[in-house]
């Protein structure tokens, strides 16, 4: 088995790591830009995620689809697939 340091040292290893990084940061970057979305044009997909905005009838206006939304969501999905 490899030594660490032999591991750290492998150029291939090294942009592997490199690459999963950004990628991981990237998810989690979108991810928190799709909640601030969804929060500020209040358009959510679950009847769980209205229940801070009221309940019954009332929390159903929320379940809906917003542009902004789906185009922040499409823009992840496209650069995870490229």
């Amino acid at each position: 088995m490899a030594k660490l340091t032999q591991l750290i040292d492998n150029e291939v290893f090294r942009a592997y790591a490199t690459y999963a990084t950004i990628v991981l940061l990237k998810m989690m970057l979108m991810s928190l830009i799709t909640a601030y979305f969804r929060i500020t044009r209040k358009a959510f997909v679950n009847p769980e995620d209205t229940a801070s905005f009221g309940k019954g009838e009332s929390a159903k206006k929320y379940l809906r689809t917003d542009a902004d939304v789906e185009r922040v969501r499409s823009f992840k999905a496209t650069e995870n697939a490229g």
